[in-house]
């Protein structure tokens, strides 16, 4: 089930920002099935190129990228003015409380170890159920370039 942006009726756009080719393509397959609109990231480097061109909805974290860990991703993503209301899902191969309580602490929306599309796709759902229409098109208008 896609939710629709609220921007000219385009459907959500995900940034999912991952180095793992294989999950990549599995999830980013799994995502346009259900209608999303999607947008690649395999380094931190490239998501903070992609990140004001797309303009995305919601952004799919991974913190173990090869050239920056994604909790410094996290941080700056949540100081600048322009992504703070951006939700991020920190996911992570790591699955311990306490790199759970830090994702979410730095500003994390959620928090979900790998796993099957199964797992991402209902929190996914979920976030952007609970942002009003009118937050997500300010969000995607202060993110764009003028």
């Amino acid at each position: 089930m896609c939710l629709v942006s609220p921007t000219e009726g385009a459907v959500a756009r995900i940034l999912l920002v991952e180095d793992n080719e294989m999950l990549v393509a599995m999830f980013q397959r799994v995502l346009e099935r259900e209608g999303y609109d999607v947008v690649v990231a395999v380094s931190g480097v490239e998501m903070m190129k992609l990140l004001y061109s797309s303009a995305p909805d919601l952004i799919v974290l991974d913190v173990g990228l090869p050239d920056v860990d994604g909790r410094d991703l996290l941080v700056s993503l949540k100081r600048d003015v322009r992504t703070k209301d951006v939700p991020v899902i920190v996911w992570s191969g790591r699955d311990k409380d306490s790199e759970r309580r830090i994702a979410i602490n730095l500003g994390a929306t959620d928090y979900i170890q790998k796993g099957p599309p199964s797992l991402l796709l209902p929190r996914i759902e979920a976030i952007l159920r609970r942002i009003p229409e009118s937050d997500l098109a300010e969000a995607r208008k202060s993110i764009a370039p003028k």
